[in-house]
């Protein structure tokens, strides 16, 4: 045998061990976490001003959670009050609205990818489109919302689109993103339908006061969740007779409202977190201090909370059919994941970062 090959072969001998290790490595993220792990992230959204919003992750594999992953991951802080998360082509876009901005990470490792800012000013939604595109709704000056076209391969804004006050979730259907204007700082009650063709409102649908939430089931329907308004006099005193109640209602494919239905009272809890079980065609979401359940085949809202909690965020786990909520106790201290059974009973809880608002399923 020649010396060189013998020299190969001995240095490959050598290094397979390390190799292998390195290959070991490489299947982990900087946490320690499996690359491929299946979870979700939870948005703790922070206490306004102070810069301590932050990213958690619930691995299914471990079933525990790990806190503050972005800065860890990044060695800087994620930001100011988060909004939401949205993840697209395996990145995830985080939505940080009192940054201005959008940070983009990889899924898998948590590592940052871009930011997103200049030309946004108070952020609150992402959606993809395609490879592409996608879209993010803004409120601007809280009263004359727009909605930017995202270039997904610079991650830069190419254009703006003005819609309604304070524009804010969105739902793409047929070629067209629907936005929910749900008023800012004000009122306003109008989703506008943007053709995706030419970016430019196409349609304005004119549904209840403050439209909060969009949801597309598998009927092709949407689904809107709103606020309502609530009016107050110059000492913060609740104006019944100027103020409308939550609600909510149906956009069939031809846009055309289907379903309206109001609660029968105003209140400072009003209508959020709407989430949808597709399996038993069942609404879920926050309301007055409780998650309500609403069936999709009724035509009037339930009567009294399916969990009676006081819940910041809510999603639907299709993994395992049940509920997950977050609860923002204060914004001085750490939230609570909580998981629910089928009955509504607690089966299991994890503190979590300050405020989580929102839970994005990575799977």
């Amino acid at each position: 045998m020649h010396t060189k090959q013998f020299t190969t072969k001995l240095f490959i001998l050598i290094s397979l061990p390390l190799l292998i290790s390195c290959g070991d490595d490489e299947d982990d993220n900087p946490l320690g976490l499996p690359l491929k792990d299946d979870g979700f992230f939870i948005l703790n959204e922070g206490a306004f001003g102070n810069s301590n919003t932050s990213l958690s992750f619930y691995s299914r594999e471990t079933s525990e959670v790990t806190n503050n992953i972005f800065q860890t991951v990044n060695n800087r802080p994620l930001g100011d009050q988060s909004q939401s998360m949205a993840i697209h082509n395996d990145d995830g876009f985080i939505v940080v609205q009192n940054s201005g901005k959008v940070e983009v990470i990889d899924v898998d490792d948590f590592t940052s990818i871009a930011t997103i800012s200049n030309g946004i000013s108070s952020p609150r939604y992402f959606i993809g489109f395609n490879d592409n595109k996608g879209y993010l709704s803004d409120w601007g000056d809280g009263f004359n919302g727009s909605v930017h076209v995202i270039d997904l391969n610079t991650y830069s804004v190419t254009k703006s689109i003005e819609t309604g006050s304070g524009s804010n979730q969105m739902v793409v259907r047929n070629g067209f993103v629907y936005v929910a204007n749900n008023g800012g700082f004000g009122l306003d009650n109008t989703i506008s339908v943007i053709d995706t063709n030419n970016d430019v409102v196409s349609q304005t649908i004119e549904v209840g006061d403050n439209p909060n939430n969009l949801h597309l089931d598998a009927n092709n329907n949407i689904w809107v969740l709103g606020s309502g308004f609530l009016a107050f006099d110059a000492d913060f005193n609740l104006v019944i007779e100027n103020s409308s109640p939550s609600w909510l209602g149906v956009i069939d494919s031809g846009n055309a409202i289907t379903l309206m239905l109001e609660f029968t009272d105003i209140t400072f809890g009003t209508a959020d977190d709407l989430t949808i079980d597709e399996s038993s065609n069942q609404l879920y979401f926050n309301y007055n201090g409780g998650v309500w359940l609403h069936d999709m085949s009724a035509t009037q809202l339930p009567t009294s909370p399916f969990i009676q909690q006081d819940l910041y965020g809510l999603s639907f786990d299709s993994n395992t059919g049940n509920l997950i909520g977050s609860e923002a106790p204060g914004f001085t201290s750490s939230g609570n994941l909580i998981f629910y059974d089928a009955n509504g009973g607690v089966s299991n809880s994890f503190l979590v970062g300050i405020g989580p608002n929102s839970i994005v399923f990575k799977d």
